[in-house]
């Protein structure tokens, strides 16, 4: 059985078993979790912690990183002690925590990062997340708990690198033990919480362990359970049965605020949400059509009707707080600019309703998933309505939530939709990152993307700008750049940008320490009575 059938059957049995595992007893000192996603995988490179944001937020709490995030997403040391920038900009040199113990009881030290390091580096092992990887050049061991890492030209956004889940710090010994077909499920870290058990695609358990180096975790067991159903799993929140849920529904926030046992979370996400827009195939590879399909979708209404108020209008191809971000511009909702627009482009209206050019009508194929964005379903037929107003013919197409990431990324040969349903999450929360991501250009002539550029866009101008922000040393240059980069990125509407929505998880009154990042993940790290 191949990797991507042993999923699909995981993903199935979960299914078929969540009712059941929420209705699991609870042990002593135990925190449960019920996620809306499934943990199918525990390798920070080879998956990359596939059915997002589920896996991260184990990661956060098996393993430790050099660096990593607060709740306000600042960085603060983690395994790295301090570090240093050289004046070029080019090496980073960290000095590292003594005394720390992976939970097999191997050490970790200078040797085992650089292991890491070059681990992730590896195209063939890690064949996601590369622009956060592509700029490190080399890694050293210079002493028993001092390491470098270099980088091709200056890197301004190497801590947020590492302190992304792909940095997370794997045990050699057991990466060697088990190999790379099955480190994923027998994952070994140096966090405060180790594997007791996982079964793939529908439960991890983890223990409190002894050694670790911080302080004593809170808890002694915490489970992550997945439990696909909103309503199920607000369900077992009020009752009792589970302490943590994730991906509230925004119309039942209200109904959980006025329940005295249970807390709601909320922060301003990361994840601009939108439809890719194929530009590569006429007429999306009219910049006219493409703003004239953003001018004609109602935002504030979605905002407001579909996540009742839990949302903002975007402004900018990045969110409100992340770094970097700039306001861009805006399509407010105006159809008769994108009327005007589209007749200017030659789409006249036809006798049918639809517009029409040379005897062709103005008709796209719109993917979307269900279940995997907050009202997907809801929004792909806000936006086939809106366009079918100005004239537009929107066939939806509805993609099971477990395949659509690879349906968005096949080759160019292969491609089937127009417009696709998507949102970014720059889960190291750095702009540049997001940037460099979705917009720079893709490998000439290239079957695959080089990133998550699903829109084929290909604009030197805008590649030369996000480069530029990517090795600035100075924030002014890195900054300007960037604001340069968005608001050219705004006007050629590769997107039909739409909100960032708010994150809303809620916990059970009595249990402290759940944290709610704006890069999507519900942290239970330091979760207790």
């Amino acid at each position: 059985m191949n990797n991507r059938f042993r999923l699909l059957a995981a993903l199935v049995l979960a299914a078929m078993l969540s009712a059941t595992t929420v209705s699991a007893q609870r042990a002593e000192g135990t925190i449960v979790y019920a996620q809306s996603v499934p943990v199918t995988t525990l390798d920070p490179a080879r998956g990359a912690f596939l059915a997002y944001p589920a896996g991260y937020e184990v990661a956060y709490v098996l393993y430790d990183r050099l660096v990593t995030f607060d709740a306000s997403l600042a960085i603060v040391p983690q395994l790295a002690t301090s570090w240093a920038t050289s004046d070029d900009g080019l090496t980073w040199t960290f000095e590292l925590r003594p005394d720390v113990t992976f939970h097999d009881g191997t050490a970790f030290d200078a040797d085992a990062v650089v292991f890491n390091i070059e681990r992730m580096m590896d195209r063939d092992r890690n064949p996601t997340n590369r622009p956060l990887w592509n700029p490190v050049a080399g890694v050293e061991a210079i002493g028993p708990l001092t390491v470098s890492i270099s980088t091709a030209a200056p890197f301004s956004a190497l801590l947020n690198t590492l302190a992304h889940g792909s940095g997370s710090m794997v045990s050699p010994a057991a990466s060697e033990q088990y190999g790379d077909d099955n480190i994923a499920t027998n994952p070994v870290g140096t966090g405060p919480f180790r594997i007791a058990e996982f079964e793939p695609g529908q439960l991890v358990v983890l223990e409190a362990y002894e050694g670790y180096w911080g302080e004593a975790p809170r808890s002694d067991r915490l489970e992550f359970r997945y439990v696909p159903e909103a309503s199920t799993r607000i369900s077992a929140l009020r009752s009792g049965q589970v302490d943590v849920i994730d991906s509230v529904p925004p119309q039942l926030a209200a109904t959980l605020e006025a329940d005295p046992n249970v807390q709601v979370l909320t922060t301003p996400g990361l994840r601009p949400m939108g439809f890719a827009l194929m530009t590569e195939r006429a007429p999306l590879d009219d910049v006219r059509v493409r703003q004239a399909l953003n001018y004609a979708i109602p935002k504030d209404a979605i905002a407001q009707g579909v996540f009742q108020g839990f949302a903002t209008p975007a402004d900018s191809p990045l969110a409100f707080n992340t770094t970097g971000y700039a306001r861009a511009g805006s399509y407010d909702f105006d159809p008769e600019r994108a009327t005007a627009l589209l007749e200017e482009a030659g789409w006249v209206a036809g006798t049918d309703g639809f517009r029409q050019k040379d005897g062709e009508r103005l008709a796209f194929t719109l993917y979307t998933p269900e279940g995997l964005f907050p009202g997907d379903i809801a929004i792909a037929e806000v936006v086939a309505n809106s366009l079918g107003a100005v004239g537009v013919d929107i066939d939806i197409v509805v993609i099971e939530a477990a395949a659509y990431w690879d349906t968005l990324r096949v080759p160019p040969a292969e491609i089937a939709w127009d417009i696709g349903q998507f949102g970014f999450n720059p889960s190291n929360a750095d702009g540049v990152y997001h940037l460099d991501s979705l917009f720079t250009s893709n490998p000439p002539g290239a079957a695959a993307l080089g990133a998550w550029n699903i829109v084929r866009l290909d604009s030197p101008e805008i590649d030369e700008l996000i480069a530029t922000a990517k090795t600035a040393i100075d924030p002014a240059v890195r900054d300007g750049a960037m604001a340069e980069a968005q608001r050219l990125i705004w006007e050629e509407a590769p997107y039909l940008w739409l909100q960032v929505n708010d994150i809303i998880s809620a916990v059970r009154s009595d249990v402290q320490g759940v944290e709610v990042w704006p890069v999507v993940f519900t942290i239970i790290r330091d979760a207790h009575r």
